[in-house]
């Protein structure tokens, strides 16, 4: 069986995907690819991924595997350097210019074949592939210099699969979830080894890894894969929400690998989760080496069968148990050799191979992985920054040593700490200094707030060792042991964000005082506390995404939560955009210019609003812009849209329906209670608010009870009453637009109803009916509950995949163990289960759903429904590294 997990949980037998892999075979026969040809593969995971990378394999092809993420030149050189005669991509029509003059291009949405043709029974085989010296040609992860490019033969990968598969126990009934790219060597080893078991597997979206974790629970995975940066943001996920963290007792291995696993990570995990994590150690060129195992979860375990370690010193004399060394290989799953830049294979040299990591062996023969060798010298000793790191994580959070050349000193030491509060750089000296010695201490400390990563997981070199040259250039007037933070736009701009942050911590009056001008007082408070939980991550978001530098941004504000937005897309833009121009919604203009005026002095950040019509800002501010956003009614940003150039990035946040469903064994109560609490945000005037809820007809008529009987108890007040659970409709047009549907329907009206024009007191209303086609689902920015029952699944199912909720699909709730529906809902929309999309909103990752109506990203004439995060969409489309050849 095979899950899938696309902000969801779909599922496939496991015949189906023979199956599908024999017809994507016969595809590719099809169009031309032969046994013996080269292939380069360039696809994110997805089931479709897995469809193909099997189909090559079954047609006896010599597989290119590259990283999606890769920039276009380092694709062209990979299809150069293997001499590749045909190129598959999930990328756009685009890409196909790329290759067209050196290879064929397929498109992987192309390939799926037709389901009617037959296959005459043919079952999926590897022999022939196996029996390939050239079956698999990967490139290295480049974290220690250029890129390396691999060959592999299918013996090797598949010996070593068996192996892996034996020493970790898998067998048919795991469900295992890979938050790892298929194309790497990882990754890969997790495809084949579920093969081999006939297990099951989860394919997740690993950027959204609450998501993932959701599909997890759903899905009853019993092992988990990732790497150390991965399993920061899992253990920042089920720290806030220990619900899930339980939900997730099925899992018996969490493994980890790719990269070393500090101290301070293991131990936070076991204290959260109460499990250890399983780490792993291997490379591209040898595939898995040791593992640890539960019931020896020490270090990374003993060496698999057939595999022989040594650890040798800088002399290549063996070292005893408990001594640090270099780590060499011998196995007969060793890669061939090594790609030239002529193409020629340059076989590997000898049976050893040099790994260039430091590790050590324990007394029982375990290995304990260092890091990359990297010898320094300073002050007459030979030194390994990886061996300096591990030390220094005795301070209790993870830190990198970056060695600089120093023409007078020879060697300066920066010790990179990761410390999500961004701590004073002198705090963490002292609390190394004790575990280092003399000569082992830093030139500098610089703290930052995540360590920048690959995007497989691993730590970016080239961008810690920028960090570390710019603290040090920064340190050259100041004295020796001054520390400092260098996020990817630099101190300044980050102290100045926490200079706001600090402010409303100790004063979040002034900033309540504006809000309650528009908002109650409980969803002005919820909105501060959001919007200070994303100033906390601002930092460790970019260096997440690496967004490029932009010289200037436009933003059409939103006319509500007026305070998270101008955190959202003023403030955390502003540590990677040189200049932003806003313009306010006509409706809130005083609000937003007192909300400004209050900020402005405070982080005296080139951040400018414009009081202008809207064609006077398109005119001016945003013509000139490179990053335009845009929150508000879709026509609108139509408008926008097409006025301005296609070279411009183009976000727009809409507003989806956001269906409530409860489901037959849904726990009444509870989704009575979120209902009000979502539907009552800021008295009903959110864009988190459902527009519809889909009840059950089993509890139709206790849900409709329970929901009548409580909001009649609500307390309704002035903005300015802490203790009012609503207030009135600041906005005109929608205590219009609320009036005119009760009016309308007022026919299905159970409770409230009632309205005062002069105060803007719309009663909490709830309309309660059966589900019919004919019944508009409308968009209501007022506290209004349209409940609706439905008396099957698939009358529900075809009312949620209709063409008016697919372009409005943003989030779903889902309260129950329906699985079937949320898998449906999950195609496009972002689905909560049994907790509220306020409870899962988290400013720092993308966020929304995959519906045109809803929030879409356009740039150079393509428009794309997806999860926005303008850093992340930055990162994608306007920096050069990543957009250009």
């Amino acid at each position: 069986m095979i899950h899938t997990d696309l902000h969801g949980l779909h599922e496939t037998i496991l015949p189906d995907v023979e199956l599908d892999a024999v017809r994507t075979a016969t595809e590719l026969a099809g169009r031309g690819v032969r046994r013996g040809d080269t292939v380069l593969l360039i696809a994110d995971n997805s089931v479709e991924f897995i469809a193909i990378l099997f189909g090559l394999i079954h047609l006896d092809v010599s597989i290119v595997l590259a990283d999606s993420g890769q920039v276009p030149r380092q694709h062209r050189r990979l299809a150069l350097l293997t001499g590749a005669e045909w190129v598959i991509t999930d990328a756009d029509l685009g890409r196909v210019a790329e290759f067209s003059d050196i290879a064929k291009v397929l498109l992987s949405t192309d390939l799926r074949g037709d389901p009617g043709r037959p296959v005459h029974g043919q079952r999926l085989s590897f022999d022939a592939w196996r029996g390939r010296n050239d079956a698999l040609i990967t490139s290295s992860s480049g974290t220690t210099g250029a890129a390396k490019v691999i060959v592999r033969s299918g013996s090797a990968i598949w010996e070593n699969s068996e192996r892996t598969r034996e020493r970790l126990g898998y067998r048919p009934s795991d469900v295992l979830l890979p938050l790892l790219p298929f194309s790497h060597q990882y990754g890969l080893s997790l495809l084949l080894v579920w093969w081999l078991a006939g297990c099951s597997l989860v394919v997740a979206p690993r950027v959204r890894v609450d998501h993932a974790l959701e599909a997890a629970a759903r899905a009853g995975v019993t092992a988990v894969d990732a790497t150390p940066s991965t399993y920061h943001t899992v253990l920042g996920i089920l720290e806030q929400r220990p619900v899930l963290r339980d939900r997730l007792g099925s899992v018996r291995m969490w493994c980890v690998g790719g990269a070393p696993l500090g101290r301070p990570l293991a131990k936070r995990f076991q204290t959260v989760v109460g499990s250890s994590l399983l780490d792993g150690y291997g490379s591209t060129e040898a595939g898995n080496i040791a593992l640890a195992t539960p019931d020896d979860p020490h270090g990374c375990g003993h060496p698999l069968p057939g595999v022989e370690l040594q650890i040798r010193d800088d002399g290549g004399k063996p070292v005893a148990d408990g001594e640090i060394g270099e780590i060499r290989v011998r196995s007969a799953g060793l890669f061939e050799g090594y790609l030239a830049e002529d193409g020629t294979l340059t076989r590997r040299d000898g049976d050893w191979y040099l790994t260039h990591d430091l590790g050590f062996r324990d007394g029982q023969g375990r290995l304990h992985v260092i890091g990359r060798k990297h010898a320094v010298h300073r002050l007459g000793y030979t030194l390994y920054p990886a061996e300096l790191a591990r030390k220094a994580e005795a301070c209790g959070r993870p830190v990198t040593v970056v060695p600089l050349d120093d023409d007078r000193r020879g060697c300066r030491l920066v010790f990179v700490v990761a410390d999500p509060h961004l701590g004073p750089g002198q705090n963490w000296r002292q609390r190394m200094s004790e575990h280092l010695a003399d000569f082992e201490q830093p030139n500098q400390v610089v703290v930052v707030g995540a360590f920048p990563v690959t995007r497989n997981g691993k730590p970016d070199q080239d961008r810690l060792k920028q960090i570390a040259a710019g603290s040090m250039s920064t340190a050259e007037s100041r004295p020796a042991r001054v520390e400092t933070s260098e996020p990817p736009a630099g101190p300044d701009r980050a102290a100045r964000l926490a200079a706001v942050r600090s402010a409303i911590e100790a004063d979040p009056g002034p900033v309540l005082d504006i809000l309650t001008e528009i908002s109650n007082f409980r969803s002005a408070e919820s909105e501060i506390w959001s919007a200070l939980d994303t100033l906390r991550g601002a930092v460790a978001e970019v260096e997440k995404y690496r967004p490029g530098r932009v010289p200037g941004m436009a933003v059409f504000m939103p006319s509500n939560i007026v305070f998270y937005s101008y955190v959202l897309q003023l403030l955390v833009p502003s540590l990677f955009v040189d200049e932003i121009g806003f313009r306010s919604s006509q409706q809130v203009a005083g609000t937003m210019r007192r909300l400004h005026e209050l900020l402005a002095p405070i982080h005296g950040l080139p951040i400018t609003l414009h009081p202008l019509t809207q064609r006077e800002f398109l005119d001016g501010p945003v013509a000139q812009a490179d990053l335009v956003t845009f929150t508000g009614a879709y026509k609108n940003a139509e408008q926008v849209r097409t006025a301005i150039r296609k070279d411009q990035l183009f976000l727009y946040y809409g507003q989806g329906v956001n269906p409530f469903i409860v489901a037959p064994d849904a726990d009444l109560d509870k989704a009575v209670t979120d209902a009000i609490r979502i539907r009552l945000f800021n008295s009903g005037q959110d864009c988190f608010g459902p527009d519809v809820f889909f009840v059950h007809h089993g509890g139709f008529d206790r849900f409709v009870g329970l929901l009548t009987e409580r909001v009649r108890e609500l307390r309704f007040g002035q903005y300015t009453d802490p203790g009012a659970d609503y207030g009135p409709l600041y906005y005109e047009s929608a205590l219009t637009d609320a009036v005119d549907f009760l009016r309308e329907h007022g026919e299905h009206i159970v409770s409230g109803g009632q309205v005062d024009f002069r105060t803007g007191h719309l009663q909490p209303t709830v309309l309660a009916r059966p589900m019919s086609t004919k019944v508009p689902v409308a968009e209501l920015f007022s506290p209004i509950f349209n409940v609706m029952r439905y008396d099957s699944d698939a009358q529900l199912r075809e009312r949620v995949t209709s063409e008016f909720f697919r372009e409005r699909a943003m989030g779903a709730m889902v309260y129950g163990d329906d699985t079937g529906i949320a898998d449906v809902l999950a195609d496009r929309h972002l689905v909560c289960h049994d907790t509220t999309l306020l409870d899962v909103d988290n400013g720092n990752e993308p966020f929304g759903g995959r519906g045109m109506i809803a929030n879409y990203l356009a740039h150079r004439g393509r428009r794309t429904a997806r999860p926005l995060l303008i850093s992340e969409s930055v990162a994608e489309h306007l920096t050069p590294d990543r957009t250009s050849a």
